[in-house]
This record gives C-alpha cells, sequence and structure tokens, in this order.
C-alpha cells in the first residue's frame, strides 16, 4: 500500500513539475517605449533629443535620437532600442562632447522607468571620414521583473555619408521565469486529490 501511495505521489509530483516547467518557458509579453536626451556645453538644443555644435565658416553637426513609439514584444527577445542620426552642413569637421541619457519607459507588464547613461563624442564631417563614439556607462536595468540590456557598447556612430548617418542601439528583453499561478494551482490541487483517494482506500481496507 504505501508502495502504491509513493507512486501515485510521484507521478503526480512529476506531471507537476513539467506543468511548471512549460510555464515558466511561456513568453512574457512587454510593452515600452524608448527617448533620449543629450547634455553638453557649446551647443544648442542640449536637455532635448537633438543637439548642433556649430564650428568655423557656418559649418555646423547635428546629432538626433529617435526613440521607439509604443512597442509590444514577447520575451526573451532582440529590439532596437532607438537610433541615433548625424548631419553636417558645410565641408569642415566638428567636434562633440556630452552626456546622453536613453529613457525606458514601460506599460505592460508593470509600469515603470528606468534609464541608461552614456557619454558622447567626436569629430564629424559631411564626408565619410567622421568618426564619433557613445559609451553606456549603465548597460542594464530592470523595470517590473523586466531586464533591458545593451548590447552594442561602446556604440560607434557612423558619419552621414554611411546609412544615411543613422545607427542603432541594440538590446536584449529577458524576463522573469515565474511559473504560472494556474500550474501552481493545479499542482496543489492534484496533490490533495490524490492524498485524498489515497486515504480513503486506505481508510476502507482497514475497516
Amino acid at each position: 500500500m504505501a508502495r502504491l501511495m509513493k507512486t501515485t505521489l510521484m507521478t503526480v509530483l512529476l506531471a507537476g513539475l513539467m506543468a511548471i516547467g512549460a510555464s515558466t518557458a511561456n513568453a512574457d509579453p512587454v510593452t515600452f517605449t524608448t527617448s533620449g536626451t543629450f547634455t553638453c556645453g557649446g551647443c544648442s538644443g542640449s536637455g532635448t533629443n537633438s543637439v548642433t555644435f556649430l564650428g568655423g565658416m557656418g559649418n555646423a553637426l547635428m546629432i538626433t535620437f529617435t526613440g521607439l513609439g509604443s512597442t509590444s514584444l514577447n520575451t526573451p527577445t532582440g529590439s532596437s532600442l532607438g537610433n541615433f542620426q548625424t548631419f553636417v552642413s558645410g565641408s569642415g569637421s566638428i567636434a562633440a562632447s556630452g552626456t546622453f541619457t536613453l529613457t525606458i519607459t514601460q506599460t505592460v507588464p508593470v509600469a515603470g522607468s528606468d534609464s541608461f547613461s552614456a557619454t558622447f563624442t567626436g569629430l564629424f564631417s559631411a564626408s565619410n571620414s567622421g568618426s564619433g563614439v557613445v559609451n553606456f556607462t549603465v548597460t542594464s536595468v530592470t523595470i517590473g521583473g523586466i531586464t533591458y540590456s545593451i548590447t552594442n557598447n561602446p556604440l560607434n556612430l557612423v558619419p552621414p555619408a554611411s546609412n544615411n548617418g543613422i545607427t542603432t542601439v541594440q538590446g536584449q528583453i529577458t524576463g522573469s521565469a515565474v511559473p504560472e499561478p494556474a500550474s501552481m494551482l493545479l499542482l496543489g490541487t492534484g496533490l490533495v486529490g490524490i492524498a485524498g483517494a489515497v486515504r480513503k482506500r486506505f481508510m476502507s481496507r482497514a475497516e
């Protein structure tokens, strides 16, 4: 009798663990937006997503960050977190430097926001010889159990003549593997039911 009870309980436990394993493998849906802010001295637009540095003889360098609108994905997944774009007017080279903040605002599964901090420097021209870099000092943040990580850091900004001056911030988004409440309830209910059935059979044989 004890052997039968042990075998039955092991079967139920195995089924419950399989159900939990399947539930943890399910993707976690996430909905979020991104935005960016530059801070710099000697530029116009500091505190916004687009800044301009002026050079001699009417030269100008503009760096713009375009974030994502409301984006819904199933984790784990890779995703763009937004794009930088450089534009130079005139023929000379212009230096740029400052700080940058990339903010993630999440609405699903839990509302909240957090930010990646970075510095940026560069020497850009309208030709394909310019170069710049964004160095993220914070590369991973977690909001409501969802982790966002930047995967291309430091980020080398391309000059205007390459890919229209567009450089993408690549990210990896992962969720927390938490068993679904339904699976836990199923396991608990199964154990209680089996225990009751075994006890009933044991009692009937004892009479």
